[in-house]
């Protein structure tokens, strides 16, 4: 289904159009391919992710992509693991909830499971899918364990699993499928400290067991940096590392009444971070964002609030110029009456003036007493709000942007919130713009994909599955990833029966963690996929057996609960644009 690269170490393969997936057999292999390419990057190279036996290549276009492919920039001998002899001591009470499955498995005691774990030191070998969060393998390791077969929604900070060949530490509470056999208060990932994470590729780990965790944040590592000594970001404002820079002290413009169900600070996100296991993050509908800003006159990456299915209530503190676009959502201005006073001889309040309806995709006025509401969306999921200059908001890792699964950035908006504008701002634009497609409400949306990087590790029948059934988009989907269930009804609405059974694999051993992209349609165990979007892992564990085009994932983010979809396959490459087709859904 699309084209392959192969020499006797490596097998390169596209992850989507703008990846591509270099197999590496051996984890030397994959760390000296890094090294090698950080040094000769490959034309239209934009960054790389290390992972157990694979090195992921990101590229600028879809031409450097093939090019690669056509003719990888690829060393022709393996290299060592190298260490540089820092080693971190960390302590671990041994009480997680796999330790016995994990005992039971291996067919060893539980002391023995701890023994083993503790006896001889771990490499860092590269960054995981949290800030902060690090494979960390051994030569010697007699703990090889498969993931759980259903991801936990929640693991607590500082929980220390295994999976695969590998163990880790939980930096934060995050979803996981790693088996959990102890926990640690080490802080492995603190951006008051410089570097933020405790542990980097080449370190050395030794886990020693105690019966309480006392003294919390106290890690021993030898020759290891001192903390840095600036202060944490504050909430409001922030007057540094954003795309619009204030030129003057920012103001106070909004006021937040009502933050809605979810409400959050967005901008162009943290492209190159990956080595601290730090995805890019950013709106999950870029390019409504995108329009947003445009509409006001700022810079695509200028900082929006992404409001998640309407409620948001903002009242004017100051004249400001915004602009909504994204979902379609209904949209009202109100305020008192000028010069009204209540009669405290009368029970009832001063007259309202009748409120204006807004427009989407149009820049409009909001005077100081002014409150802008948001209605529950008609059609999509996701409303960018943008005003002129800019929303001042507090970065993290260079950053406003809300990462959900890491934790970085801002807090979700609260009732009582003042919001700053950046900047005095440009000229807003006086033409209005055409709406961006939506999914249609009732009807089945078209999702265009490319086949793989791991389409090999499925049944032929579930690859036929996965494109001829109806998909329905999961309530427990979010920002890190749009969950998809066997839809009820197939796609023409018809009482026949859809195709029965979920997605299962031809190859089921152990899937050594690799690089993920926006868009990857990870298959775990469970045979259910799940589509990773704008706050997706950094590495994951389960197959992809397909790669969302990137001008659909915006479609994916606008798919409420309950939407019904069907997958597309592209052959690789294609000529299609980049803009989505004017027509996405069918009946």
């Amino acid at each position: 289904m699309h084209p392959t690269h192969s020499t006797d170490i490596y097998t390169v393969k596209p992850f989507g159009p703008l990846a591509t997936l270099v197999n590496c057999s051996t984890l030397e292999n994959a760390l000296h391919l890094h090294e090698y390419l950080q040094i000769h990057p490959a034309a239209g190279q934009t960054e790389l992710v290390p992972a157990a036996q694979t090195v992921l290549v990101r590229f600028e276009t879809p031409a450097h992509t093939a090019s690669f492919l056509t003719a990888p920039h690829l060393p022709e001998v393996s290299g060592g693991v190298r260490a540089h002899g820092r080693t971190a001591t960390i302590p671990v009470v041994y009480d997680g909830q796999d330790l016995a499955d994990v005992a039971a498995h291996l067919d060893i005691s539980e002391q023995a499971v701890i023994y083993a774990h503790t006896t001889g030191r771990w490499s860092v070998a590269f960054a995981g899918f949290a800030p902060g969060f690090f494979y960390l393998h051994r030569h010697d390791n007699v703990l090889e364990v498969p993931r759980r077969a259903t991801p936990r929604t929640s693991v607590p900070a500082g929980a220390v699993g295994l999976a695969g060949d590998f163990s880790g530490i939980y930096p934060r509470s995050s979803p996981g499928g790693w088996q959990l056999i102890g926990r640690t208060n080490a802080p492995l990932w603190d951006l008051a400290q410089n570097p933020p994470a405790l542990l980097k590729p080449g370190m050395q780990v030794q886990f020693e067991a105690v019966r309480e965790l006392i003294t919390a944040g106290q890690v021993g590592v030898q020759d290891a940096p001192a903390p840095a000594s600036q202060p944490r970001a504050g909430s409001h404002p922030v007057r540094s590392r954003q795309a619009d820079a204030p030129t003057t002290v920012p103001r106070e413009v909004l006021e937040v009444k009502s933050p809605g169900l979810l409400t959050l600070f967005q901008d162009g996100g943290r492209a190159g971070l990956t080595h601290w296991g730090v995805s890019p993050s950013g709106p999950a509908d870029r390019a409504a964002a995108a329009e947003a800003n445009r509409l006001v006159g700022n810079s695509a990456s200028a900082t929006v609030l992404e409001n998640l299915a309407g409620g948001l209530k903002l009242t004017a503190l100051a004249d400001v110029a915004l602009a909504l676009t994204g979902a379609d959502t209904p949209a009202q201005i109100t305020e008192d009456a000028p010069g009204q006073v209540t009669d405290p001889a009368e029970d009832s309040a001063p007259a309202a003036v009748a409120p204006l309806t807004v427009p989407s995709y149009t820049p409009f006025a909001l005077k100081p007493g002014q409150t802008l509401t948001l209605g529950a969306p008609i059609r999509g999921l996701r409303t960018y709000i943008a005003v002129r200059g800019g929303f001042a908001a507090a970065t993290e890792a260079a950053s406003a942007s809300r990462d959900t699964l890491a934790g970085l950035g801002p807090a979700p908006l609260s009732a009582g919130d003042r919001l700053y504008r950046a900047r005095a701002g440009s000229t807003v634009v006086a033409t209005p713009s055409p709406a961006l497609p939506l999914p249609e409400p009732g009807k089945v949306l078209k999702i265009r994909t490319y086949a793989g990087p791991r389409e090999d590790w499925f049944t032929p029948e579930s690859l036929g599955r996965f494109t001829n059934v109806t998909w329905e988009v999961s309530q427990s989907s979010d920002r890190i990833g749009i969950r998809l269930l066997l839809a009820a009804t197939p796609a023409d609405g018809s009482a026949a029966p859809q195709p029965t059974g979920v997605l299962t694999r031809a190859i089921t051993r152990e899937l050594p963690s690799e690089g993920m992209v926006a868009g990857a349609v990870q298959v775990p165990p469970s045979g259910e996929p799940v589509v990773f979007m704008a706050d997706h892992p950094v590495t994951g564990g389960y197959p992809v057996i397909a790669t969302v085009h990137p001008a659909d994932l915006r479609l994916l983010a606008q798919a409420p609960p309950g939407t019904r979809l069907r997958f597309d396959l592209l052959n690789f490459p294609d000529c299609t644009p980049a803009r989505p087709r004017p027509s996405e859904t069918e009946k």
